[in-house]
């Protein structure tokens, strides 16, 4: 175990790491995420639907067989890159426990009405009021549960993070920031202690999803980042970033790699009661 790696991750609630992937296969997974990108413009496969208007700035579940009926072989290097030694090393080593695989995201510039991102903890999203949410992050204080891991396939600084936030509450100026008058100030550039992280084409920066964080997104700035969710094993999450339920289809793990297929094998085995139960749902 890296402890220097481990002992960033705690203490500041980030880290950075230079070439996770080398040119060669960033390129690559820049080819296969922008022609994803453009299928999902034309026609989500969750939905049979257009996948976001000109705003749109993110898109989940790269990994659906939906994408890759005209290149097969695709699918496999994606996967490839999500089962990644080197990238499984790491989260290892974060989150003290094996880790579970749990979605895909793309970040992309929008093609109009492009914006500062809004500062924002992801723990607000499910917190029924302050209190509750303070008791999530202190619940969850230091090494959490799960990784964000972005890596840029273009040059990219358009991620930023107030490091040590995931070990404590907002201070005052943060929380008018973030989420005082309903949220109006958040996208605020006046945000104390925040470092934009610089990265080339395939570094990568982790962060624990609980600090204060955001994302840029303007129309005349190239931004093109994959982002590989995991969590630990033994604290699994149900929510829309898990359910894909298309592992269940014949054939969709059939042409990976045996390693490949090895851990996302793991995937199926925690997450098939769910899936199962979401489909018997009415629609």
């Amino acid at each position: 175990m890296d402890l220097n790696l481990r002992e960033q991750w705690e203490n500041e609630g980030y880290v950075v790491l230079s070439s996770v992937f080398d040119a060669a296969r960033t390129a690559r997974l820049h080819t296969i995420c922008e022609a994803i990108l453009a299928h999902w413009r034309i026609n989500n496969p969750e939905k049979n639907q257009p996948g976001g208007g000109p705003d749109a700035t993110v898109m989940r579940h790269l990994n659906h067989p939906g994408y890759f009926s005209e290149h097969p072989a695709w699918l496999g290097e994606l996967m490839d890159a999500v089962a990644d030694e080197k990238v499984l090393d790491v989260a290892q080593t974060i989150l003290s426990d094996e880790p579970l695989f749990r979605c895909t995201s793309f970040f992309f510039n929008p093609l109009a009405d492009g914006r500062e991102g809004n500062w924002h903890r992801d723990s607000q999203f499910s917190a029924t009021s302050d209190e509750d949410e303070q008791a999530t992050i202190v619940k969850l204080i230091r090494s959490g549960t799960s990784i964000q891991m972005q890596i840029p396939l273009v040059p990219s600084d358009d991620i930023e993070y107030i490091p040590g936030s995931h070990v404590r509450w907002d201070t005052p100026e943060e929380y008018q920031i973030r989420r005082a008058d309903g949220g109006k100030n958040n996208r605020s550039n006046a945000m104390p202690g925040a470092l934009r992280l610089d990265l080339a084409p395939g570094d990568a920066a982790l962060f624990n999803p609980y600090g204060i964080h955001r994302g840029r997104y303007h129309t005349d700035r190239l931004r093109r980042t994959l982002m590989l969710t995991y969590t630990k094993a033994s604290a699994p999450y149900c929510d829309y970033f898990s359910n894909q339920p298309w592992f269940l289809a014949p054939g969709y793990l059939d042409d990976l790699k045996p390693e490949t297929r090895a851990f996302f094998d793991r995937f199926v085995a925690q997450y098939t009661p769910f899936w199962q139960e979401k489909m018997a749902q009415p629609a």
